[in-house]
Parts: structure tokens; sequence; C-alpha cells
């Protein structure tokens, strides 16, 4: 197999969605890998999928800016209702005749024989995640970021979340998945946990949505806020996957902790600026190299709390010792 110089794992999906003022939209391509992969597209061209695919998905409508020749073919595509609510809040969720999330989801097996270069691994189960990051290792992947997939994140215990971040470069939750692990924890407490708990992980990012992202390296005594760059907000969906794409591609064209957090916010702002995948498909280098200056200069670096810092109010762990 030939490298491609950025590969996005996880599911691909078809969306049928239904707003809040009663409108649909029907066969919308969705998917965390596809999200993903098209934030890296707005800097890469044709970032690779490892995925499992069927026969009705309409790839026609993504206009040839991602590499799907390596997915799976399977008989049916996992398929989604997105269901959207008044106060913007959305729960998606799969059909009943899908509800074997694994059927749906890459295995070491699709991997072939490699090489791989920078490879994020989008929302799965995360048996898999540790597996699949493992063997990426071993077929040569210099960068691995990771997105935990909040449905099953309570599952993990304290020596499995170690093995997991153990694995990866970047490792990039939500604000919901950061809480998740640590209930009760804000952002930066989310943010200084997670450091105490893997202190050798190259870089953790916790993704808060319109508040932009927190972000450390390890080592580092100060940590970095950047803030959203959309103005306006069609659809949130795939944001917080696209941001991680483009994130992968800023660290591993750069190396710079503030680039790579520069280059996912932008890829994000194309992400909600239209209702599913369109923004980023429309996305151009022009416009996101404009975004790119136009936010450097509102980047911040603050102190990083230190182990010895208080907390506001007592945290708990939702992770058991093993």
């Amino acid at each position: 197999m030939t490298a491609a110089p950025f590969v996005a794992l996880g599911n691909v999906t078809i969306d049928d969605l239904v707003f809040a003022d009663g409108s649909t939209m029907w066969c919308v391509p969705g998917g965390n890998s596809i999200y993903s992969a098209l934030g890296m597209a707005v800097w890469e061209d044709k970032p690779r999928i490892i995925a499992p695919i069927g026969p009705e998905y309409p790839a026609a409508i993504l206009r040839d800016r991602i590499d799907l020749s390596r997915c799976r073919q399977i008989e049916r595509n996992l398929r989604n209702w997105g269901l959207y609510e008044e106060d913007g809040t959305r729960v998606f969720t799969f059909r009943t005749k899908m509800q074997n999330w694994l059927d749906f989801c890459p295995t070491v097996a699709d991997l072939g024989e490699g090489p791989y270069a920078n490879c994020h691994l989008a929302p799965l189960p995360w048996q898999l995640h540790i597996g699949l990051a493992q063997a990426l290792r071993a077929k040569g992947a210099r960068l691995i970021s990771l997105d935990p997939d909040e449905r099953n994140i309570h599952s993990l215990d304290r020596a499995s979340l170690r093995q997991l971040l153990g694995e990866v470069d970047l490792f990039l939750p939500s604000r919901q998945e950061a809480n998740a692990i640590f209930p009760g924890a804000g952002p930066l407490d989310a943010l200084r946990l997670l450091r105490e708990l893997a202190p050798e992980l190259p870089v953790i990012v916790v993704k808060c949505g319109a508040d932009g992202a927190l972000a450390h390296r390890a080592g580092s005594d100060s940590y970095i806020r950047v803030p959203a760059v959309a103005t306006s907000v069609v659809d949130p969906t795939g944001a917080g996957d696209a941001f991680c794409g483009g994130a992968l591609v800023g660290l591993a064209r750069t190396g710079d902790l503030v680039e790579a957090l520069l280059h996912g916010a932008v890829s994000a702002s194309f992400a909600v600026a239209a209702t599913g995948p369109a923004g980023l498909i429309e996305a151009t280098p022009e416009l996101a190299g404009q975004r790119l200056d136009d936010l450097r200069s509102r980047v911040e670096v603050r102190a990083f709390p230190g182990a010895t810092t208080p907390f506001q109010q007592p945290l708990r762990s939702s992770f058991q010792e093993a």
C-alpha cells in the first residue's frame, strides 16, 4: 500500500436529520472519520480514510476531497437518526438494525501492511483504540491522535486509561468527554488531571466547542487557549472531528502546539458553517489561510496550575484503580 501522509480511522455514517422547526435532511454523508479527514483536507490534499463503508454511501457529494479507496466494503452502511432540539442540543442514535457498533468499525486487519505516517483515531470503542494504536505504531506511524468516545469511556478503569494514553501523541477529548472521565471537573481542571495521569503524553487538548480549546504540552509550565473562529453556527455536527484532523496536520507540519490548535480551530470553523459536511467541502486554502492569520493574535498563554494547586471543590475520578 502506498503511504498516505494523513489517515483517519473511524466510522462512515449516513445521517437522516430532523430539525427543531420540523424540516428534515435525508442521506447526509457523515461519520467521525469523514469529518476528521475533511478537517485534514482543509490543509492537505486527499487524506485517506480507513473505515467500513456501504454501497449506498453518497460519496459523490464529497467531491473527491478525501481518499476512500482503503475503505472496507460492507453490505449496508451505518445509518443514524440525528434529532435537533430548540436549545441547540442534538442526539444521534443508530438505527435499530445497526445496534452492534463493532460491525461498522475498522479493525487491525483493515490496516494492511502499511506504512503509516500521521494517523487520527476518531471515536471508537476503547478496546479498538488500543489495538489500532499499537498496530499503527508498529507500521511506522510517527504521530497518532485520538478522540475518545463518551458512550463507553465510563467502562475504562484507570489502568486501561493509562495504557490508552501511553499509545498516542495527542489526546483530544471534548469538554463533555473530559467531564465523563472526571465528574465535576471544568475543562482546565480536567486538563490538569489528565496531565497528572499521563505526564509523558506529548499533547493534551480539551475541546470546548464555542469556547475554543485548551491545551498543554508535556513538561511546559504554561497552557494555551485558542478561541473558536466561527462567528455564526449553522450546524455544529462534526466540528470536534474536524478540529482533530486540522490539529494533527498542524502539529505534523510544524511541530508547534500553537499552530496545531490554530489549524484545528480553522478546520472546525468550516464544519459549523453549513449543514453536514458542506462547509468543509467548500473550504478553500485562501480562506483557511486568512482565518489562520486572523486567529493568531487571539491566542492566550497562561501559567499551568501545578500539581499542588487546590481545586475549588473536591473532585473524584470516574475511574477505579484496577
